[in-house]
């Protein structure tokens, strides 16, 4: 595999994790440029940037590393192979179809646009450019979420009656400028934190035909809490929860409940991914190590190096999961159920 040169747009908390994951891989890729509109950033210094990811909190050397303040740069450096954007959701757009069409590769973080037409268009663009583009939905990759859609789709433990996934956190009061306290620049907690759910819902299920939304609406409009039932045809019932309006030092926490014929399969605020058989007793699940950051990012550059398209996300089902996202907020501001006749 060719050591791929990677450029990142953004220097908040995914820009620097997916600085620190590169890292990790010094034999399939290196970063060879940086751009942000922060000097203090652009210097390495870091200590500034929070989340609820371990990242930032540090000074980093950059020698060696070309910096710019101007993503523009950057997108037409010719020793950067890939670009990685980790910017704010309303600038993705902008920044991706730019890079494509300068002819480089792209990883896009989540969600892949503010709306599904801009994410299409990023889809098209890609396409039209003839490079690849990956978004990186990370619970796809995330090892406990991957194991389950195995086991959903295969049947291991019988046909899934219901599933339930939760997000909660703390208010993101920690963004650049507070962007994410912004809707028209985040789409709140229903885009930049639901999709996570309701993207591995699709996966893992396929599309809903309809979809029933209920949520708490803050001054400028936006969800900050949103509860969504996914109506299937086969009658399975799936539900989603994602609120990011708690307390301040409120714990961060995924998880989820998948009830099937022969047992209940859980993932615990501890990480833990167990098993309870209908019989009785419990059985802890081994997953391999590693965050979905790590998985996503190692499998993307794959791809890359050779000519591969994902057999896991496609620029197209992302902007699918941003139309999901439109559909539910629809169905929260009306109170009647939405069809998806995506």
């Amino acid at each position: 595999m060719p050591n791929l040169r990677i450029g990142i747009v953004g220097l908040g908390v995914m820009g620097t994790a997916h600085f620190g994951v590169y890292a990790t891989m010094p034999s399939i890729a290196r970063v060879t440029a940086l751009a942000d509109i922060d000097p203090a950033k652009r210097r390495g210094d870091w200590s500034a940037i929070g989340g609820n990811i371990t990242t930032g909190g540090q000074i980093t050397d950059l020698s060696g590393i070309h910096v710019y303040a101007d993503y523009r740069d950057l997108i037409h450096s010719s020793d950067v192979d890939v670009v990685d954007v980790t910017l704010p959701t309303y600038l993705h757009k902008e920044c991706v179809v730019a890079a494509l069409a300068a002819g480089k590769h792209v990883i896009c973080e989540k969600p892949m646009a503010m709306t599904a037409s801009d994410a299409n268009a990023m889809a098209d663009a890609a396409r039209r450019f003839g490079k690849m583009l990956f978004v990186a939905q990370c619970i796809r990759f995330w090892p406990s979420y991957a194991l389950a859609a195995t086991i959903i789709r295969d049947r291991r433990y019988g046909t899934l009656r219901s599933a339930r996934f939760q997000r909660l956190s703390a208010l993101p009061t920690w963004s650049w400028d507070q962007w994410l306290m912004d809707d028209t620049r985040s789409g709140r907690a229903a885009l930049d934190f639901h999709i996570h759910d309701a993207d591995f819902v699709m996966y893992a299920f396929g599309k809903p035909t309809a979809v029933s939304s209920y949520g708490f609406r803050n001054a400028d409009g936006g969800y900050d809490h949103i509860v969504t039932r996914y109506r299937y045809d086969d009658g399975r019932l799936i539900f989603t929860e994602g609120a990011w309006g708690h307390a301040p030092g409120y714990p961060f926490s995924m998880t989820f409940t998948l009830q099937f014929e022969q047992g209940t399969l859980v993932l615990g605020a501890d990480g833990l991914l167990v098993y309870y058989p209908g019989a009785g007793g419990r059985e802890v699940l081994p997953v391999p190590e590693g965050s979905g950051y790590d998985h996503e990012l190692r499998h993307f550059l794959e791809c890359i190096s050779s000519g591969k398209e994902s057999t896991i996300i496609s620029p197209e089902s992302a902007a699918t999961s941003v139309a999901l996202i439109e559909a539910e907020i629809r169905s929260a501001k009306t109170g009647v159920e939405v069809a998806f006749l995506r």
